[in-house]
């Protein structure tokens, strides 16, 4: 069992089968990334991630006119309903204060409830601080729109900061919030560790190993159901990356990326999982994974921890498939592939892919029918199960009136 418990923080806080659709034409793609006036945002949007019903997006952007008041001049962390066109910045300390300090707050995860929303930021006027780090140290927040209250969530054991990486991901209840960190625990040296933090008890565990040398997570992907964590361990001067999936219930822990018990070459990154945590989906550039799989390039690969396979994933019998991202029951996944635009220019086009039967389906569709011919697209969230998609995308041509010339978040409806 490679799992330690290590803590419990003083004060804590409680906190059907899917197809692809069929041929009938669906309603167009939403720009989902806007200001509270319903006007485009002028300075680009991270994110966006959904709640589970779709109704509420999360994202991220420094644009100032989001909504009114803001005046701290750097990115912010926005929430925005759907369904009455309200904007929220969440990104404030428990009595409404904007952050303040640093360089602004990124990254977000949102509950499937739209309740909880989690980020990473070096303001230094969030919560209460007896002595304020300084240096621009990140933590990870969680603010309760519900309540307004905003915690942080990776306060070391020993009190003071975590130094946290930047990594971090929330299970759909918001209850359970993984992280990496090089100050949790005295000790630590320069390693960075990952752990998995419980707002309902304030238990803290600590689920990569204390390996000699300075280890480092750049990656933590935590499901749904809070049950299992993927996580990516890398040595920035030997050369080792490993990929491990854990069994928060049981200890256990699996080696992703091995090919006869050791782990292969390359760098795997970018794990995401299905909501039960079984199936992981990840990116390596690794020769070994599988044999058919061709040689120096970046890849994705399907990873089934009850089974113990592994498979690449092909783009109509190639590869070059990127920002693989799984449905929450593991039978689709969207990613990004290129495609050829023009003589020379080549855009990054989102498609989802049934597992079970092969069958693919453009999904960034432009107004005149086609691929997306300018920029790149990545997916960043399902929602409605598997029915509703979020895609951050550069083209101007997927909705009527884009002119800001940056990335939107948008959503499309795949049945």
């Amino acid at each position: 069992m490679r799992g330690v418990a290590v803590a419990v923080l003083a004060g804590a806080l409680v906190a059907g089968s899917t197809t692809l659709a069929g041929a009938a034409p669906r309603p167009g793609p939403e720009r989902i990334t806007l200001r509270s006036t319903g006007e485009q945002i002028e300075r680009g949007s991270g994110g966006p991630r959904l709640s589970a019903d779709g109704r509420y997006t999360a994202f991220v952007t420094s644009d100032a006119d989001v909504v009114p008041g803001d005046t701290n001049g750097n990115s912010d962390v926005f929430v925005r309903d759907r369904r009455t066109g309200a904007v929220e910045r969440v990104n404030v300390a428990s009595d409404g204060t904007q952050a303040e300090g640093g360089r602004g707050s990124h990254g977000v995860r949102i509950s499937a409830d739209g309740r909880y929303v989690a980020f990473m930021s070096d303001a230094t006027n969030l919560v209460h601080w007896p002595e304020p780090p300084s240096g621009g140290v990140e933590d990870v927040y969680v603010h309760d729109r519900r309540t307004g209250r905003t915690e942080r969530v990776s306060a070391g054991v020993g009190g003071g900061t975590a130094l946290t990486f930047d990594t971090f991901d929330m299970s759909a209840d918001g209850r359970f919030v993984a992280f990496g960190a090089r100050r949790m625990e005295s000790g630590q040296n320069n390693q960075t560790l990952a752990y998995v933090v419980d707002r309902r008890t304030g238990a803290v565990e600590r689920v990569s190993d204390r390996i000699p040398g300075d280890w480092y997570v750049p990656y933590v992907a935590l499901s749904a159901d809070g049950s299992r964590l993927a996580y990516v361990q890398r040595h920035p001067r030997g050369g080792r990356h490993e990929l491990w999936h854990a069994d928060l219930r049981t200890g256990e822990q699996k080696l992703v990326n091995q090919v006869g018990g050791e782990p292969t070459d390359g760098s795997p990154g970018y794990p995401t999982l299905s909501a039960d945590g079984r199936y992981v989906a990840y990116s390596s550039f690794a020769e070994e994974v599988v044999p058919e799989a061709p040689d120096h390039t970046w890849e994705t690969y399907l990873y089934d921890s009850r089974t113990g396979g592994t498979r690449w994933i092909t783009h109509e019998g190639r590869g070059g498939v990127g920002a693989g991202l799984l449905s929450p029951d593991g039978r689709l996944i969207a990613y990004s592939v290129e495609t050829e635009a023009g003589d020379e220019a080549v855009a990054e086009n989102v498609h989802v892919q049934d597992l079970r039967t092969g069958r693919t389906k453009l999904v960034t569709r432009t107004l005149a029918g086609g691929p997306q011919t300018e920029g790149s697209a990545v997916p960043s969230a399902f929602a409605r199960g598997s029915g509703l998609l979020a895609v951050y995308s550069y083209a101007p041509d997927l909705v009527p009136g884009d002119t800001n010339g940056v990335g939107d978040g948008f959503l499309f409806r795949l049945r």
